[in-house]
């Protein structure tokens, strides 16, 4: 019996010394699975922080191309605002040419011809938002106004206004395009 026990106890040592490598191998097998984790999120934690500095910098990107758009309609609201009100300004001084040229035209069709011109003037002048300036019997306000002459007035309640108009201003919205010209009491 003690035999049969020595003889077990053979066979048991070489499956328990194959058990134990099993698990020093299965422990290395941890142990490089654990470091290769750890170097994985390592990697994953440094890629993390690398897309947000990327996603952060497409933000910014995205933020300052709409601001460059911005910037850009603003500027060429501006320019195309510019360009009308420069060739609007030059039209201008055509209305008064042709104003004097209807008072002084005899032949009443030839009058009525330029009164016509006249008024088409008008109407692309008031289709771009173009209107006059109101003078006459206004507060001198020169911002709107040139005064290039004055007269004397015995009514104090008629001090500092337009009692005559030489020239109509015209406005676009806030923009002057031409100021009235005027006489103002004094």
């Amino acid at each position: 019996m003690n035999d049969d026990k020595a003889r077990d106890r053979t066979r048991e040592l070489p499956m328990v010394e194959l058990q134990q490598e099993e698990y020093k191998s299965l422990q290395a097998q941890i142990a490089t699975a654990s470091q290769q984790l750890s170097i994985a999120q390592a990697i994953a934690v440094k890629e993390k922080s690398r897309s947000e500095e990327l996603s952060n910098l497409v933000n910014r990107m995205q933020a300052d191309f709409d601001n460059y758009r911005k910037r850009m309609n603003e500027s060429n609201k501006r320019l195309k605002e510019d360009g009308i009100c420069a060739v609007l300004e030059k039209l201008i001084p055509a209305l008064d040419v042709l104003k004097q040229a209807i008072q002084s035209i005899p032949d009443e069709k030839v009058a009525d011809g330029v009164k016509m011109i006249y008024r088409q003037i008008v109407d692309v002048l008031s289709a771009f938002g173009v209107e006059e300036i109101p003078a006459l019997g206004e507060q001198f306000d020169p911002n709107l106004h040139n005064a290039v002459m004055q007269v004397k007035t015995t009514d104090p309640s008629k001090a500092n206004m337009v009692v005559e108009v030489f020239n109509k201003g015209y406005r676009m919205g806030e923009r002057i395009l031409r100021h009235s010209v005027v006489k103002v009491a004094n």
